[in-house]
């Protein structure tokens, strides 16, 4: 597939022409082998694809769309934003997994899209202070599992997401419902600039987009696709996140709710996820984690570890440090130690009983 920058102008305006959804212009640049190609077909060609052919008949000799490419392109090269095409190898690979997956995204700061963890967290933008309380506490136990956030910039969880993200100096991604020549909500301003020092603001939608109703369904498909898991926290029995909760479903996301008292209308649509298991109950990272395999975080181990081993006597320590990361048996640690096999067993059985290392079969030993 033609990957050139410069058939990134044939795709935008390509879009432009045709109107239809991003499957079906996909569909004709793979036929064709480049949007180049699409455009420059004889009229013949087109005819063979149907009516989408004849309209693009019409429509190819008609500057303005080009100028339109040519004006995003432009706008992102003096911004100095990415223009990523389905093709590109930047562009988000678990969105790719999506069928309805953009053609073309627009990226304002720098940020790998392909991360090892992505966990989108969303909600009212009504929270309550129990809201913001495990939002932020969510995101805090996530930087410990490196962990990249994305949400959708709006007020309420959103904003919380983001700037707890800011906070624990995380990777952050804002996906927006409109061009990059302009932030909605204003108020966020400030909030997008700071994104993108650790970051992004992401979008699909060309410059002189107006953050229009219709748009945020279509924001909220990029935000479920391109994760491994989505936490949804207080929403509204017909909130905005349920959307984004059941894009997650279709796409085999895993998607978590944070539970919320009876008397709450911010809980409601949170229960109701619950209630009728498209969202699995929430109540710690470890939830997460434990759905999605990820082994105990490095940071948290490190920690662990040096806690206890500061507690250690000399030779304890000492044995600690021998084992690092490694299985050694009762000999070769009496050999290392130089201790007889007599003292050593009861010092192991000691640092057993404090959680330190653990026997495996065979009287070997590691590091708990």
């Amino acid at each position: 597939m033609k990957e050139a920058p410069e058939d990134l102008i044939y795709q935008i305006a390509l879009l432009e022409m045709m109107h239809v959804g991003p499957r079906v212009a996909r569909k004709i640049i793979k036929c064709f082998g480049s949007a180049e190609a699409v455009i420059k077909a004889s009229d013949s060609e087109l005819k063979e694809i149907g009516d989408i052919g004849l309209k693009l008949i019409h429509q190819r000799g008609n500057e303005e769309y080009f100028s339109f490419a040519k004006a995003q392109l432009e706008f992102c090269n003096n911004k100095g934003a990415s223009v990523l095409s389905y093709f590109s190898k930047a562009y988000p690979s678990r969105l790719k997994q999506c069928i309805d997956a953009p053609q073309v995204l627009y990226q304002m700061g720098h940020c790998n899209l392909n991360s090892k963890r992505m966990v989108a967290i969303v909600g009212t933008r009504n929270c309550t202070k129990y809201g913001r309380d495990v939002c932020a506490e969510l995101v805090e136990q996530l930087e410990k599992y490196d962990v990249t956030i994305v949400s959708g910039l709006a007020y309420g969880i959103d904003a919380c997401a983001h700037r707890n993200a800011i906070k624990n100096n995380m990777y952050n991604i804002g996906v927006v419902a409109h061009g990059l020549d302009r932030i909605y909500p204003s108020d966020h301003k400030d909030l997008a600039n700071s994104i993108v020092q650790k970051g992004a603001i992401l979008t699909e939608f060309p410059i002189k987009t107006n953050p229009d109703r219709e748009n945020f369904p279509q924001r909220n498909r990029i935000v479920a696709g391109m994760v491994d898991a989505i936490v949804v926290i207080e929403s509204a029995a017909k909130g905005g996140s349920l959307i984004t909760a059941r894009l997650g479903n279709d796409y085999n996301r895993d998607v978590f709710a944070v539970p919320g008292t009876l008397m709450s209308e911010h809980s409601k649509g949170c229960n109701y996820l619950i209630k009728s298991n498209q969202a699995q109950l929430f109540e710690s990272v470890a939830d997460i984690a434990l759905s999605l395999g990820w082994k105990k975080p490095d940071k948290e181990l490190v920690s662990v570890q040096q806690e206890l081993i500061f507690d250690l006597n000399d030779n304890e320590r000492k044995i600690a440090v021998f084992l690092g990361k490694e299985t050694k048996t009762m000999d070769e640690i009496s050999v290392e130690m130089k201790i007889q096999i007599s003292e050593l067993s009861t010092m192991l059985l000691m640092m057993e009983l404090n959680g330190v290392i653990k026997q495996l079969p065979g009287k070997k030993y590691q590091i708990a």
